[in-house]
């Protein structure tokens, strides 16, 4: 059976490593809340874009295949 002191060094070594992954996930997750927030303003500006041009007589929507 394990003394006090291993289960307390096992629990805090698992402690550690979890706070360790919990912070790098979330620095992955702010990056990708920013690179998200770096595509906002080009997808508004395509889509109205083709919204101008579904306007047009000659454009010619494909159809989507699943």
């Amino acid at each position: 059976m394990a003394t006090p002191q291993e289960l307390y060094d096992e629990t805090k070594t698992r402690l550690d490593l979890n706070i360790a992954k919990a912070q790098i996930l979330q620095r992955e997750i702010q990056e990708k809340q920013s690179e998200v927030q770096k595509l906002t303003q080009p997808i508004m500006e395509d889509q109205g874009a083709l919204k101008q041009l579904e306007k047009l007589s000659e454009v010619v929507q494909p159809v989507e295949s699943n």
